[in-house]
């Protein structure tokens, strides 16, 4: 589809749900503290067992061939999986439904593995394989952890909830070994938010309110972050293409209901705001990427060697 085209599409949405839904309102508020969080991936929960997974996998399919498959959502573990070496200690920061750690805890029963997830669901509390440890807490803080202890980390499309993220990253090097590698599958702007027009700024607004993320950043700035932490870029990969159809699907669903604006302010009005507010989400992430406002990319760090 036409970059333009799709510019023109999300001025349009944006002109139409202002029709029928309070936007302003919607955006309005905390939007990734704690509290919210921890509510918006207990009440979307069934939504990414219908929409991601019924597996438990809660990222985007990464489709390689174009085509929207269910192989696709192990691209991001099969990642992970090539830098994992025999007796390692790998740790996953922002587990979900765990989905990903089991998948490569049976993968690798020689490693150790560690999980820490705000949420985590009962089945990650108990019945573990013996390899795997989680803990239900803040990521920003791994003091649990020793310096110079951790060979791999990674993180899938939750880094985009907090706010601070030097304060993570600078964590994250520090726990790493010398040469160790940070993995991460995130969204960001391809220019800084400012840089956008009203409309474009709300659209941006509406998709980190209703992921409750801190408000999307640009990539620019997150290689900073990376780079202020003592982190080393070894890849920057744009996998926006390969995420198209899994994007194209949510945003079908999404019109369904946002195209019809009586069942929409009937669903508003019923529902939990943060429900609701995802399927805003969904309706306005395909565009946004195909108008190369927002990219998905997936970041190869490193832990310089002394």
């Amino acid at each position: 589809m036409n970059k333009n085209y799709s510019l023109y599409l999300l001025h349009a949405k944006i002109d139409a749900m202002s029709k029928f839904l309070n936007l302003d309102k919607i955006i309005e508020g905390e939007k990734n503290s704690h509290a919210q969080i921890r509510s918006y991936y207990r009440i979307n929960h069934w939504a990414f067992r219908f929409f991601h997974s019924q597996d438990g996998f809660m990222h985007f399919r990464v489709s390689t061939k174009g085509v929207f498959t269910d192989e696709d959502v192990y691209y991001q573990p099969d990642v992970v999986s090539r830098y994992i070496k025999p007796g390692a200690k790998v740790l996953e920061l922002g587990f979900g439904q765990g989905a990903n750690i089991l998948y490569l805890a049976h993968s690798h029963p020689d490693v150790r593995f560690f999980g820490l997830d705000l949420f985590p669901p009962e089945k990650m509390k108990r019945n573990l394989p013996e390899n795997v440890t989680t803990y239900e807490q803040d990521y920003s803080d791994l003091s649990q952890f020793e310096d110079n202890s951790i060979d791999v980390a990674y993180a899938f499309e939750t880094l985009v909830h907090n706010s601070d993220k030097e304060k993570i990253f600078r964590e994250v090097h520090r726990v790493l070994k010398p040469g160790g590698v940070f993995i991460v599958f995130d969204y960001a702007l391809n220019d800084k938010l400012e840089t956008y027009d009203a409309h474009i700024q709300k659209v941006v607004a509406l998709i980190s309110k209703g992921g409750a993320s801190a408000m999307i950043e640009s990539l620019a700035e997150l290689d900073g972050h990376y780079t202020n932490s003592g982190l080393t870029i070894e890849e920057s990969n744009d996998l926006t293409r390969e995420v198209m159809p899994d994007l194209k699907h949510l945003e079908r669903q999404a019109a369904k209901i946002l195209d019809r604006p009586l069942l929409a302010k009937l669903m508003f009005w019923l529902l939990p705001e943060q429900f609701v507010s995802n399927i805003i989400l969904g309706y306005l992430g395909y565009d946004s990427a195909n108008a190369n406002i927002g990219t998905f990319h997936n970041w190869i760090l490193r832990k310089p060697r002394q």
